[in-house]
């Protein structure tokens, strides 16, 4: 016969679900919800007890945690989206990431972070050391949403643009001038052979409407420098992309469509 076993008394301790930490990189200046206008369709009081450190003046548009004493400042969407989550559901570690705080052991210390105020972009806009070292973390954080890999689809314009070209989105004629092969000569060639009278320049990786502008080829031909100034003015940007000017793109709506996982959301649209 086999011996009998006791097993020791075995205490079962359900333990609650730790809460999972999540990131949300702020630094929004221009997007605000204590403000009147948004107090006509929304309810701010989960704001009252929101540190002053998250609000940002708005005269500097720095952070207050940044300003002189006795500053005010609002809260801007990017803020108030994570408080309001952590302010409504305790499985949720909520972690507001200024742009100087990020680090890439901050964003490994996350499950997840969410880019819903500082990006790539805003690092451009901060000098070429700073842009490296910010694309070297997203890189290699591998928890970003949006992921590395979209952020990137979307900054280099000739690369979702193509896409939807491809699946048959229409598209206004369009011509991409990569950094490495461009020339103000070669370019106004190129908007010639394609028979267009007017056009317009914008900038991959860049944002706020900055390097957009409107020319003819009129123009161009009596002052080359008009081209020639463009490109030493922007000759860092990797990508111009010149699109045939739309009669009435300024007096009708642009309308822009949000979809999430393949359904609709919303639309909203304004003039240009």
């Amino acid at each position: 016969a086999f011996p009998r076993v006791f097993a020791p008394a075995v205490s079962l301790v359900v333990c609650g679900a730790m809460p999972i930490k999540v990131g949300f990189l702020v630094g929004k200046d221009t997007d605000l919800v204590e403000d009147p206008k948004y107090e006509q369709v929304g309810d701010v009081s989960f704001l009252s007890d929101l540190p002053d450190i998250y609000r940002v003046d708005p005269v500097s548009h720095e952070y207050l945690k940044n300003c002189e004493k006795g500053v005010t400042g609002q809260a801007h969407a990017d803020v108030a989206i994570p408080w309001y989550i952590k302010k409504h559901y305790d499985d949720i570690e909520v972690d507001i990431i200024f742009p100087e705080d990020i680090t890439l052991k901050r964003l490994k210390s996350n499950v997840v972070n969410y880019i819903i105020g500082y990006d790539v972009i805003n690092a451009v806009f901060e000098g070429k050391d700073r842009l490296k070292a910010m694309v070297k973390m997203f890189q290699a954080c591998g928890n970003l949403m949006p992921s590395w890999e979209v952020q990137e689809f979307i900054y280099m314009k000739s690369s979702y643009m193509t896409r939807c070209q491809e699946l048959g989105v229409p598209m206004a004629p369009t011509i991409f001038a990569q950094k490495a092969d461009r020339t103000p000569e070669g370019l106004l060639s190129q908007i010639k052979e394609r028979g267009w009278r007017t056009f317009v320049m914008k900038q991959s990786y860049m944002a706020f409407s900055l390097g957009f502008c409107k020319l003819s080829v009129e123009a161009c031909e009596k002052d080359p420098k008009i081209l020639e100034d463009y490109f030493e003015e922007h000759s860092d940007c990797p990508e111009y992309v010149v699109q045939e000017a739309i009669e009435g793109f300024v007096r009708n709506w642009e309308t822009r469509c949000f979809w999430f996982n393949g359904e609709f959301l919303y639309a909203i649209a304004n003039k240009a």
